[in-house]
């Protein structure tokens, strides 16, 4: 049996029960060995239970390093928005805070001086599921069987049961998107604020957020698994967005739509408001692959 038939994906792609969620970023450290990463890793898988869901995803450097037998790019856009490809992304998620530091500075200890951080972020839900603009976030995902065909990938493609991830910190602009009436604002959004009611195709503006990423694309829904979430303070705010995907074009595609590189050229008005800092894509392998990380070559 293939991975996608056995069900043997990372739990924590599909798991919605807790609140608190830390995303770590990592470089490689510089000559590191192969036997030593997959020593962390595995220190690091073993930090996972019932309260602690940990998600790990690579990039194509370090998935090459530990023997993956497909090759991906790393993140690019031609320039459109900052592109800061990691290696290692490291997804913990718990009920509260207090577990949630416990559990990403064990993370961090267990890495050690193999890898360097780029991004340490604490992120969180917030109200009934919304994004900090207050408007409900993620409300186009797909559901059950339909939400794994859309995140994972199928058998018989290269990395069946494992996922493409695509990771993005976005700033937001709080004030100027406040500064805009409600009604504005939903014709930004491409939906209502208070229930969260999609436009019509008739209502939807060209350049609404809503209208420029859920297509089809050659009659294929562009469906993607979005596990995005708010972080920040008074300073500095914005949205973690995570999201995975059977293939990563659809990414690559749907970045294009809203930047406005492909097709009619109009782009997301989203991106007046809200601007990404970091960018990468990993991959993020089934759990028996994990599991093999912990055995001799």
């Amino acid at each position: 049996m293939t991975d996608v038939q056995t069900g043997v994906f990372q739990p924590g792609i599909f798991d919605k029960r807790f609140g608190d969620q830390v995303f770590l970023e990592y470089a490689l450290a510089r000559g590191v060995a192969e036997a030593d990463v997959r020593e962390a890793l595995s220190a690091v898988l073993a930090l996972g239970g019932d309260d602690v869901l940990i998600t790990l995803a690579f990039g194509p450097q370090l998935w090459a390093m530990l023997g993956g037998r497909f090759d991906f790019p790393p993140f690019s856009l031609e320039g459109q928005v900052p592109a800061t490809q990691g290696d290692l992304l490291v997804w913990v998620q718990t009920p509260d805070r207090s577990h949630g530091f416990d559990a990403a500075l064990a993370v961090h200890r267990a890495l050690g001086d193999r890898f360097s951080t780029q991004l340490d972020i604490n992120a969180f839900v917030y109200h009934d599921m919304r994004d900090l603009t207050g408007f409900v976030d993620g409300i186009g995902n797909p559901e059950g069987a339909q939400a794994r065909k859309a995140a994972l990938v199928a058998e018989g493609h290269p990395g069946a049961g494992g996922s493409f991830v695509l990771t993005q910190k976005w700033i937001h602009d709080l004030d100027a998107f406040d500064a805009l009436s409600v009604p504005e604002q939903e014709r930004v959004i491409g939906r209502t604020k208070a229930d969260a009611v999609e436009f019509s195709d008739e209502d939807m503006p060209a350049d609404a957020h809503v209208g420029r990423t859920d297509v089809a694309r050659d009659g294929v829904p562009q469906k993607i698994w979005r596990r995005g979430v708010p972080y920040g303070n008074t300073t500095e705010h914005g949205s973690y967005f995570v999201a995975f995907s059977c293939e990563l074009d659809r990414f690559d595609y749907l970045l294009r739509r809203m930047y406005g590189m492909i097709e009619d050229g109009v782009r997301d008005r989203l991106t007046t408001f809200s601007s990404p800092v970091m960018s990468s894509w990993w991959y993020a392998p089934t759990t028996t692959f994990l599991k093999s990380l912990s055995s001799p070559e």
